[in-house]
């Protein structure tokens, strides 16, 4: 049995051809512009979100009356993966847009999918959403950007941060709070925002060394006009039908920290059968081996563990215990098996010639998005009695 088959396993034949399809993909000039992207400090290139377009991927999860492949959620998974292997910011970021067209394919109006779907579909137009604030974070309730009524649209003014992909984006899919400021969480409602960089919108690099390919910016807005029809989702629904897209995100950006660290052992273990030390290969020392067969066993329960996340939510399930679980274990994980497969493979590890030092670089960024560690165990911590308690022993009275 494969690391992933028991993904795959619940895959149609339709969508397991898309995963090696994907695979294709990465494969090859991909895979090779990643790194050397990486190790001249630059994004790859965006000519690659075209070509990966072209080959209908972010049409992914899009309806097949839009145009789309209609894939599960495990499906958009297995390939998020597939690209991770490759590199985890370019899947990070790719994905991040897949996203973006399947709300407005599933959610949009009949105006919004006419204006924007066909670009999302062929990647002239990406899209992305735009929700965390300098001050919020993954705390949505608390943000600040406001959306004013006028004639004909809103006025949107605030600053969203830490938006992937924002340096490249044409249009947002944003959180506001409506007036009046300072009201109920129920009052935020999402916009889908072209964005046309002048008096009223500009854009600020956050610069990640190591890991540009996220290409993260911050978008500040003042008093920037979107017409009635870019009203995504009325004030009162936003709220939980963006928490609920963290809570799937969660699961996802834990898979691709799994796919990152699996490609990281695979990587050092080829190049400990090979690299010889002592008259054998560095897997024939005991010392060496029991390191790498630690990475194993971590980086097999952190699998198991996305796997039944992934599976919950694809069943519609709320898991937000077990979102909150996956991810911040994957990413534990993947930060620490990537360290220790670099370890294993001594200078050559850090070097150009291998991708643990991008992997590394890259994956622990994912410690940052859909909620910290720290906010993710108290999530875990506020579900403890619904998930694990049990009703206390009734004692025997005796008189």
């Amino acid at each position: 049995m494969s690391f992933y088959d028991l993904y795959d396993q619940r895959l149609s034949a339709e969508e397991r051809a898309l995963v090696g399809a994907a695979g294709d993909f990465c494969r090859g000039e991909f895979n090779a512009h990643l790194l050397e992207s990486h190790t001249q400090g630059r994004a790859y290139d965006v000519s690659w979100i075209h070509r990966w377009a072209k080959e209908g991927f972010l049409g992914l999860q899009v309806p097949r009356d839009f145009g789309g492949h209609d894939a599960s959620f495990l499906c958009k998974v297995r390939i998020a993966q597939t690209m991770a292997e490759h590199g985890f910011a370019a899947a990070f970021a790719i994905n991040n847009l897949q996203g973006s067209v399947t709300r407005v394919a599933r959610s949009g109006s009949e105006k919004q999918r006419a204006e924007f779907l066909d670009g999302m579909l062929s990647g002239r137009t990406l899209c992305a959403a735009a929700m965390s604030e300098p001050d919020g974070g993954s705390d949505l309730g608390t943000l600040k950007t406001k959306a004013q009524r006028v004639d004909g649209g809103w006025l949107i003014s605030g600053t969203k941060s830490w938006v992937t992909n924002g340096l490249i984006i044409q249009s947002a899919n944003l959180l506001a709070r409506v007036d009046p400021v300072g009201a109920e969480a129920g009052d935020i409602a999402s916009f889908l925002v072209p964005l046309t960089d002048g008096p009223t919108l500009r854009r600020e690099e956050l610069v990640m060394p190591g890991a540009r390919s996220f290409r993260l910016s911050c978008l500040i807005f003042q008093d920037h006009f979107v017409p009635d029809w870019c009203l995504f989702i009325q004030p009162g629904q936003a709220l939980k039908s963006s928490m609920a897209s963290v809570n799937a995100a969660r699961v996802h950006v834990a898979a691709m920290c799994v796919a990152s660290a699996r490609a990281a052992l695979s990587e050092a273990v080829g190049y400990a059968g090979t690299r010889q030390a002592f008259g054998k290969p560095l897997l024939g020392h005991q010392g060496f081996g029991w390191e790498l067969a630690e990475v194993s066993l971590r980086l097999e329960a952190a699998n198991a563990l996305v796997l039944r996340a992934a599976i919950a939510v694809q069943a519609g399930t709320a898991a937000l215990t077990l979102a909150a679980q996956a991810k911040k274990f994957a990413v534990d994980v993947a930060v620490w098996a990537l360290d220790q497969c670099q370890r294993a493979m001594g200078a050559a590890g850090a070097s150009a010639d291998h991708r643990l030092a991008m992997l590394s670089s890259e994956t622990r960024l994912a410690a940052f998005g859909d909620g910290t560690n720290q906010m993710l165990l108290d999530r875990i911590a506020k579900g403890l009695a619904k998930e694990y308690g049990c009703s206390p022993v009734q004692k025997e009275f005796h008189p």
